[in-house]
């Protein structure tokens, strides 16, 4: 009852954020339970490493990260929003909820997980974002990283959302739900050695 509760209020606050701020949103909709599993079957690593995600929202993803079995305190969710932020501290006690820009994980993360960090799980609209700051994300992303590390990064396009030669990555797709409103793909993207 207490995570259907959770739900509902998490979508009426996710309503009217992308009211005050569609693009910085990017969806028309919470994540589905659908691209949750999808992703957080990629996720899973068994060594105890943390996981970081970026673009909490409501906390779908992170629901389903905690479903597929990942200890919560494991996950380092950042989101930008206070709003949201706020809300995912109340939702997931256990979960390491940091307000923060994606742009600066190096900084906002704890020292200790630097380095360690084997996935990092993405749901921010890259898409939207100019090209200055999307390559700031991504250069932070892969120096948090453990080197055989993968960013997991979900997009509503049947494209890559991310020019993986462009940046020195390796991309992969993961696969696509038609579940989710609009249907969304996810993509792997590794350091091209």
């Amino acid at each position: 009852m207490q995570l259907q509760m959770s739900n509902s209020v998490g979508t009426r606050l996710f309503i009217l954020r992308a009211l005050l701020n569609p693009r910085r949103l990017g969806a028309v909709a919470p994540s589905s339970r659908h691209l949750g599993a999808l992703l957080a079957r990629h996720a899973v690593v068994d060594d105890g490493s943390p996981i970081v995600e970026l673009g909490g929202g409501t906390g779908a993803l992170t629901r389903a990260l905690i479903k597929e079995g990942i200890d919560p305190a494991r996950i380092y969710v950042i989101e930008l929003d206070s709003a949201l932020a706020n809300y995912l501290k109340n939702a997931f006690p256990k979960v390491n909820v940091i307000q923060g820009n994606a742009a600066e994980l190096d900084k906002i993360l704890p020292p200790s997980i630097i380095g360690k960090v084997q996935r990092v799980v993405s749901g921010i609209p890259m898409i939207n974002i100019p090209e200055g700051v999307r390559k700031k994300i991504l250069k932070n992303c892969f120096d948090i990283m453990a080197p055989e590390g993968k960013l997991l990064q979900y997009t509503y396009s049947p494209r890559s959302s991310i020019n993986a030669k462009a940046y020195r990555l390796k991309k992969k797709r993961l696969g696509t739900t038609f579940l989710n409103l609009p249907p969304a793909t996810v993509w792997q993207y590794t350091r091209d050695r």
